[in-house]
């Protein structure tokens, strides 16, 4: 059966920096298949996960896959969610509105830069730090086990917990 997979990402198209990741990761660990289609939604920021222009382009691309099932994942940043009642609060208010909508949830514990490069990248430097983690093909290099955490720690993330249930893995 054909599975069409829409990653909501709380980064902008022209930087692209959070889809990098999840491709490396997916390209790296996982089988290809003609029946995934793969589809990643620009939110331009995590506070748009329901904006009016998100939630068209997640229905418009429903509608025209018509050929199986599709899942929407939202990709988000706890960011400082242990620090900051406003962060937890929105965190809080994303998975919620994930869970009433049947939609997945991958979080990064703080942020995806320091899941997969392990420390905070200012971000003037995000697109160049993605850029280089893709060319220097340092997904080869990551704990994985930092991908497949239940509970958010820092430097963690649920993203393998998620993909492992739509995909194969090599």
């Amino acid at each position: 059966m054909a599975i069409q997979m829409i990653f909501c990402l709380e980064t902008n198209k022209r930087a692209n920096t959070d889809y990098i990741y999840m491709k490396e990761t997916m390209d790296f660990l996982y089988q290809k298949s003609n029946q995934t289609k793969i589809s990643p939604i620009y939110m331009d920021g995590k506070s748009k996960y329901q904006s009016k222009s998100v939630l068209r382009e997640i229905h418009k691309r429903k509608k025209a896959f018509i050929t199986g099932e599709t899942r929407v994942i939202y990709c988000i940043d706890t960011d400082e969610y242990d620090r900051n009642t406003e962060h937890a609060n929105e965190f809080m208010a994303i998975q919620s509105f994930c869970e009433k909508n049947g939609y997945d949830l991958i979080w990064f514990c703080h942020d995806v830069e320091e899941v997969f490069q392990g420390k905070k990248i200012p971000d003037s430097l995000k697109v160049q730090e993605a850029g280089a983690y893709r060319d220097k093909n340092k997904i080869r290099e990551m704990d994985l086990r930092r991908l497949a955490e239940t509970s958010i720690r820092s430097r963690t993330s649920n993203l393998l917990c998620v993909l492992d249930q739509y995909l194969k893995r090599k």
